[in-house]
């Protein structure tokens, strides 16, 4: 059965007012919308630009929310992912002035509800709004009901989330909302996690802990919490913290704390602070639903990495291999397009590596390749990307950078391997590289021939006499 528009109308003008925020970086935009929505029993909030979006957020939770995505330019898509962490109940309507379908697609994985590009006809977004006011309206106004969507809503967006991070992050915001507690921490053995922003190392009884914490100012205040958490629980934790951690899978509440570990100690476990009662027994068993929805994800996303770095990763180097380098490239491209700007290839190639695999043999000769791996990896910048792509040739990728950049880094790779001397038990083995540089656009308009050129200019160093960095020419292609 189809709605009609004047369903949808008589709908909407049965129910009290609703809100409905609107954010929007161009002042003429409220000029064009605010005609047709002055029409109708909604109550609009117009934010122009706002600078502390996530605080207004937060305070707000809005159920619905008209979003301008230049509003959040820097990163829209990781934006969108945080308005959804921070409050998962909101129905985002995002209208962009890209008709990107990659970014489409990610927005939609993100949590928004509708997508249309600018500029919008005010009668199309009108629609699009009444659509989501009266589907929401369809349901009870149930309190235990909307709580339970919710959390089924959260759950979905960690099972898609990208990162475990972004998974951490919808599932601790829910945890806070949901207890009303003032903020919370994660903990987990060291050696297992990433790095974020809002992240601190920590020694407790002799074991080292990664501690990742929200709603505090500072990682001071996150101490402070941890070492308040311990004294108010000596007996609790008398063996150690790491020895709670894996022997006590149960999680509790207790005065203004809750601590929630994951079945997998190494998975680490979620304290709560500054709660302000003991909640209830239905908020206990969403808590626990969550929490093994959670580990659910989390195993499946480092399942999915493993496989991942099977597939992309060279066994012998721990480089990524060629089955990668055609996605990096695209990506390369990708950039480029937005932001008119070029990337540079080096093509590396050890001189004379057969020698040493047949004067020392093949182990040694393999062991040479995983020692050139990681020189000419610590001889590149933070952001660039070295390949193996196949014998004793390299392939490094040098994002947003001049010719005369990349010259300078391939000298600062032949220079280290000229300089180093491999020591192996039966024999001291010096190398030197050979090195040809390429760059796009200027030495090709797609990928292959930038590749091409790049391994061409590597020949002319070998030619040359080897031991050589040459950037890639017209001439020398031809």
């Amino acid at each position: 059965m189809s709605i009609s528009v004047k369903d949808l109308r008589l709908s909407v003008l049965s129910e009290p007012k609703t809100r409905v925020d609107i954010w929007y970086s161009d002042p003429f935009f409220k000029e064009l919308y605010l005609p047709l929505f002055n029409q109708y029993p909604i109550e609009c909030h117009w934010e122009l630009s706002p600078k502390n979006w996530k605080l207004l957020l937060r305070k707000l939770k809005p159920h619905y929310l008209i979003l301008d995505l230049s509003v959040v330019s820097e990163n829209p898509i990781q934006s969108l992912h945080e308005m959804k962490s921070i409050s998962p109940g909101t129905e985002i309507i995002v209208l962009s002035h890209t008709d990107d379908v990659h970014i489409a697609i990610s927005a939609f994985k993100a949590g928004i509800s509708d997508y249309y590009l600018k500029p919008t006809n005010p009668e199309t977004l009108w629609y699009a709004l009444q659509k989501l006011i009266s589907t929401k309206n369809l349901l009870p106004h149930d309190p235990t009901l909307q709580a339970d969507l919710e959390m089924f809503s959260v759950t979905h967006h960690i099972n898609i989330a990208e990162s475990d991070y972004k998974m951490r992050e919808l599932a601790i915001n829910h945890l806070i909302h949901q207890t009303g507690a003032g903020g919370a921490i994660w903990l987990c053995p060291s050696s297992n996690t990433p790095r974020s922003s809002s992240s601190l190392t920590q020694t407790i009884d002799g074991t080292a802990f990664f501690v990742e914490y929200w709603g505090c100012h500072s990682s001071q205040e996150a101490q402070e919490e941890l070492t308040s958490f311990q004294n108010k629980f000596p007996l609790l934790m008398r063996d150690s913290f790491f020895t709670h951690l894996t022997s006590h899978p149960e999680h509790w509440f207790r005065g203004d704390c809750a601590w929630i570990p994951l079945k997998n100690s190494s998975m680490g476990g979620i304290l709560l602070f500054g709660l302000s009662g003991v909640p209830s027994e239905l908020l206990k068993t969403r808590t626990e639903f969550l929490i093994r929805s959670l580990e659910v994800s989390l195993e499946n996303h480092q399942r999915y990495i493993e496989a991942k770095q099977l597939t992309y990763i060279d066994d012998l180097t721990g480089l990524y291999n060629p089955r990668f380098l055609e996605q990096a490239l695209n990506i390369a491209m990708d950039s480029l397009n937005k932001k008119n700007q070029g990337f540079c290839v080096l093509f590396i190639d050890i001189d004379k590596f057969k020698q040493v695999n047949d004067q020392y043999g093949h182990l040694v000769g393999s062991q040479m390749l995983t020692h050139i791996g990681k020189l000419i990896r610590s001889s590149l910048r933070k952001n660039d990307q070295v390949f193996r792509y196949g014998g004793d040739e390299f392939i490094a990728i040098l994002y947003d950078t001049e010719l005369s950049t990349a010259k300078e880094i391939a000298e600062r790779v032949r220079k280290s391997a000229e300089a180093r001397t491999f020591r192996f038990p039966m024999a001291h083995i010096k190398i030197t590289l050979s090195i040809g540089i390429a760059r796009f656009p200027d030495h090709g308009n797609n990928k292959e021939t930038v590749i091409s050129m790049a391994d061409t200019a590597m020949y002319a160093s070998k030619k040359s006499g080897r031991n050589q960095v040459i950037v890639a020419q017209p001439e020398i292609h031809g």
